[in-house]
């Protein structure tokens, strides 16, 4: 962010973005490298999950061959789709020092304070070192986290039943976070704000055929994907699974 700041000579604001955009860009090969497997893995996603269920019960019974059965049958499947495992893995642990070193980054600017912060260049963020006393910045990040959340529910394939209902409850979260946000400087929410932005534009884009085809992420079917349930569907399903935990645990005390 320095180098962008001193050589390009954008103003503190501008920088911050510059900086996001560009972090994000350098994120982009590994989100389709991504995609790409899941893609190809959409297929054979029943077969998936219904070894992982038996991984699981393996696990469960500590029947160490039948784990290691299990995950022998994985391993096919991903060479039958041409995905390697160790790739798919690798994206996020990639992607997350990078999201996190930004944030905090940003954050240590905001906090020591660098005093350039204090004069941003943008007339509606004057001051990035404080916090947004109209919480104008807090209320926007809230609602495109929201958005962003509700957009990649329908990028998820073969998701588990429990996964909807999962990312509704997210968003339900999300509208908490407000009062969160609100204590965090001007500074870090237009790295936040912007962040968001890059990657709901990013899942629009990649959702075009046309540009699937040119990246060599495939098309997946309608039918492969899962409805997105209403929050009125995640609700009776908290609840149903909240009267089943119950019985559970008085089951066990009996």
């Amino acid at each position: 962010m320095e180098l962008i700041h001193v050589s390009t000579g954008l103003p503190w604001f501008w920088t911050i973005v510059s900086a996001t955009v560009l972090s994000r860009i350098i994120l982009f090969p590994f989100t389709v490298k991504q995609m790409q497997g899941t893609a190809a893995l959409a297929p054979y996603q029943e077969e998936i999950a219904s070894i992982r269920d038996e991984m699981a019960l393996a696990q469960k019974r500590r029947d160490t061959l039948g784990m290691q059965r299990a995950a022998l049958r994985q391993k096919m499947i991903y060479e039958k789709a041409g995905v390697s495992f160790g790739g798919m893995a690798l994206a996020p642990f990639i992607q997350l020092p990078v999201t996190l070193g930004m944030f905090f980054g940003v954050k240590k600017l905001c906090d020591l304070p660098v005093e350039q912060l204090k004069y941003s260049g943008f007339e509606w963020v004057p001051d990035l070192t404080v916090v947004d006393p109209t919480w104008t910045l807090p209320i926007i990040a809230t609602v495109l986290m929201n958005l962003q959340i509700t957009v990649s529910m329908r990028d998820i394939v073969g998701q588990t039943p429990q996964m909807g209902h999962i990312m509704n409850g997210l968003r339900l979260l999300t509208t908490g976070s407000v009062f969160l946000m609100a204590n965090l400087s001007s500074g870090v929410l237009v790295y936040l704000i912007t962040s968001i932005l890059m990657m709901i534009v990013q899942s629009f884009i990649l959702r075009q055929p046309a540009v699937r085809r040119v990246l060599g992420i495939p098309l997946i079917p309608e039918h492969m994907r899962k409805p997105v349930p209403s929050m009125l569907e995640s609700a009776r399903y908290a609840r149903k699974w909240w009267n089943q935990k119950v019985a559970d645990a008085r089951a066990g005390k009996v």
